[in-house]
């Protein structure tokens, strides 16, 4: 082993130097822990084994957005275009990291040592196998996670995709299986439907979108089957022969020329040194709190590495905590802010509060659910939507929203009035006669509140005895 004081393009980095924090990753939460902590003065170490931005910019967010927005828009050379657009902001952001004045860039992997019992220390092998130490007070891990895959009995290799090739693709295939009914796979069907090709798509559990609401599940698989998208629900794919996949419930689907597998991603973990360093892991990624922090003292982990969040915006919000944690002597007191989701299919999908499983233990006599088609709108009907819901699970008597879904053209916009809803203790009592623009996809929302409100204050005594009797009923369960 041997160790180096300089690499090409990071000839900033100093050995000798204790940074205020050194990043494992360069992908969205490790840099927003790098850009904030450096805007309070601080010199930062990032270290990156691969491409600044991570999967968000490289083979996430950015060119999957991108592919959509060109499949719809009949851009000629889709993915050419979304290559160009995907490499243009990767290099904008690693010409940043390497002229930013308290960033150091350091190439290679890093991994937690604890020479001496320091774990503030992490060990960088570049690809050439030449290593360096980096020292830092702090030491921040932001790994990310890879797509889950499995082998499928009779499948070349070359038939394979996942997110991390599927945008190298030339052209959309004639025909594709996508396995899995999560986001990834959603999206996906829109754009390649949009582009021409057959789609097939093959998931396990009862129904796509598993862990939302039900009304979720068969509203987008509705409006998706009308774009021409074949679901089968329920089956896995057995094994190929030639380009015949065969399913569990013994059909077939012939011609297959791709198979994307998008059932779901596992954290970065491997050759990280969590183990000798003290840090706590299980399969589901470092075990983290909201601030970031870890079982080992100024050893910090946020994003997909924890198993905490699957978003940018997720991994960006608890970076921020651990920017304040970190910079400002107070006490991390205070929980995160509410996090909405959002899937980009068409119609979009958003939803935020519970999960269906807190919604579900919460007393049923203490809550109301109300919902709107969007067929029932006027802009719904100008614009003839068929598939496209507004629903929300509420407090009695109070309207407090505990959860909030939308399928719909604009639902990742219009979740943003139910997140600051909630992140501010506004219920739907509070907002009824709010005035929203005619015609708009708001209007369901206050088509909500005008329905609380109608049933509310027809019976205010009723439905206050509900909402304690539910408040009673969750406090001693």
């Amino acid at each position: 082993m041997s160790t180096q004081d300089t690499r090409p393009d990071d000839t900033r980095f100093d050995p000798t130097k204790t940074y205020k924090a050194a990043v494992i990753g360069a992908g969205s939460g490790g840099l927003t822990v790098a850009i904030g902590l450096a805007g309070f003065g601080h010199d930062i170490a990032l270290i990156e084994a691969g491409a600044i931005g991570g999967d968000c910019t490289n083979v996430g967010c950015i060119p999957s957005k991108a592919l959509l927005h060109a499949a719809h828009a009949g851009v000629d050379d889709p993915f050419g275009h979304v290559r160009a657009l995907r490499d243009d902001l990767n290099r904008r952001e690693d010409d940043e990291m390497v002229e930013h004045d308290q960033i150091h860039l350091v190439r290679g992997r890093g991994k937690l040592t604890a020479p001496d019992g320091d774990v503030h220390v992490v060990e960088v092998t570049d690809t050439d196998g030449s290593v360096v130490l980096v020292r830092a007070e702090h030491v921040a891990v932001a790994t990310g996670a890879v797509p889950v895959q499995f082998p499928i009995d009779g499948l070349d290799a070359d038939r394979l995709l996942t997110n991390e090739n599927l945008f190298d693709l030339r052209e959309v295939p004639p025909t594709t299986v996508m396995v899995g009914g999560g986001p990834i796979s959603l999206e996906m069907a829109t754009a390649f439907r949009d582009l021409g090709g057959a789609v097939h798509i093959v998931e396990l559990a009862d129904r796509v979108m598993g862990n939302d609401d039900p009304l979720v599940s068969t509203t987008i698989q509705a409006a998706l089957e009308a774009r021409g998208v074949e679901f089968h629900i329920g089956t896995s794919i057995e094994r190929f022969e030639g380009t015949t996949a065969h399913l569990a419930n013994g059909t077939t689907i012939d011609d297959v020329d791709k198979v994307l597998l998008a059932i779901g991603r596992r954290p970065r973990l491997d050759g990280l040194g969590l183990h000798d360093a003290g840090v706590e892991s299980t399969s589901h990624g470092i075990v983290a709190d909201s601030w970031g922090k870890t079982s080992v003292d100024n050893v910090w982990a946020v994003g997909d590495v924890t198993g905490n969040t699957a978003t940018t915006h997720g991994a960006n919000s608890i970076a921020r905590r651990t920017i304040r944690a970190i910079a400002l002597p107070i006490p991390t007191v205070g929980g995160p802010r509410v996090q909405a989701n959002a899937v980009y299919s068409r119609p979009e999908i958003a939803s935020v509060g519970l999960s269906m499983d807190e919604l579900a233990a919460y007393p049923t006599s203490g809550r109301k659910r109300y919902e709107v088609q969007l067929a029932d709108i006027d802009r719904g009907y100008t614009d003839g939507v068929e598939h496209g819901v507004v629903m929300v699970d509420v407090e009695r008597f109070t309207g407090k929203i505990l959860r909030a879904a939308i399928v719909a053209p604009a639902a990742a916009e219009m979740i943003g009035m139910f997140t600051l809803m909630i992140d501010h203790g506004i219920g739907l009592r509070k907002v009824f006669g709010q005035v929203h623009p005619y015609p708009s996809y708001s209007q369901a929302i206050g088509k909500l509140a005008d329905d609380f409100a109608g049933e509310t204050y027809r019976s205010l005594p009723r439905e206050w005895l509900g909402m304690a009797r539910g408040k009673l009923t969750k406090r001693f369960a």
